[in-house]
């Protein structure tokens, strides 16, 4: 089996890309950050590497919410672009590769009841969450009226150690913790979230590559969450008492962009991809913290 990955040298890609490897599927790698040409705004690139593969997981995306709210056109062009290119040339191909789609939890906006389900209502309040759930949609009507065979992956603050986005909360939280350094957020502390450790992630996915390719079914969806939500006050708090920081807590005023409150349900994905989280929260902070100490904030 021979797979395209779009965003493969991106956070969750490389790690990808490297499990499948390691699992003897052999990866056709597509990133702009290894060579410009690899760009998913191309279409004649896309169609190109599309052409010879039995499916295509696409991750490429501009995928900081905080980055997308700053450059709206970058991002529209990169997601919507990206994503419609993908399905596009996935329908002019005889092989029509089966595609796995990474969206978000930023679909749902500011959910109204938790945990939150594959069904609840998808109302995003920012320019990422509204360029995945367009790519949502995009996937449904391809599916629909072309007969592709997808599936819509939502990942949840998908989080490790020297490979993540260093600004992002956790790995920036410890850096900063690991220096004595103040630690601020956003909002008042009370803000509930799972957060989902890196090579669950990677389980999640493998067992939907194994699902799409034994289930006739032409259309799903799943949340990858682990479930289980920490506020992030608390996630300040346990950082500063693994490390032993001298950190204290400060806070900003929360951005407006920014959902307050979310959780997920992995029992749809248990069920029918063998999703099985097994990092909770503390043992994951444990490995980011191993995984961080040497690197200076």
């Amino acid at each position: 089996m021979k797979i395209l990955i779009t965003g493969s040298a991106g956070f969750i890609g490389s790690a990808l890309k490297d499990y499948l490897s390691d699992n003897k599927i052999e990866v056709t790698p597509f990133d702009i950050k290894d060579d410009p040409k690899y760009d998913v705004r191309d279409f004649k690139m896309v169609n190109k590497y599309a052409s010879d593969v039995k499916g295509i997981i696409h991750l490429a995306a501009m995928s900081r919410v905080i980055t997308a709210q700053e450059q709206p056109h970058e991002c529209i062009s990169t997601n919507i672009g990206g994503v419609s290119n993908i399905l596009e040339a996935a329908r002019r191909n005889d092989n029509h590769p089966w595609i796995i789609f990474g969206s978000s939890r930023e679909v749902f906006g500011e959910p109204e009841i938790l945990p939150v389900l594959e069904n609840s209502p998808k109302k995003p309040i920012n320019i990422y969450g509204l360029s995945k759930i367009t790519g949502e949609k995009l996937c449904e009507i391809y599916s629909r009226y072309y007969g592709l065979k997808i599936r819509i992956l939502r990942f949840s603050n998908v989080y490790t150690g020297v490979k993540d986005h260093l600004d992002r909360v956790i790995p920036k939280f410890i850096l900063r913790a690991l220096n004595d350094q103040d630690l601020y957020i956003n909002g008042s502390g009370e803000e509930q979230f799972d957060f989902t450790y890196i090579s669950d992630v990677i389980q999640g996915i493998w067992g939907c590559i194994k699902e799409i390719e034994k289930n006739k079914k032409s259309l799903d969806d799943f949340n990858l969450s682990i479930g289980t939500p920490v506020s992030l006050r608390q996630l300040a708090e346990i950082i500063i008492k693994k490390v032993k920081s001298k950190s204290k807590i400060e806070f900003n005023e929360s951005r407006k962009y920014d959902v307050n409150h979310f959780y997920g349900s992995p029992e749809k994905a248990k069920k029918y991809l063998k999703f099985s989280p097994s990092i909770s929260i503390g043992e994951g902070l444990d490995l980011a913290i191993q995984e961080l100490k040497n690197i200076d904030a």
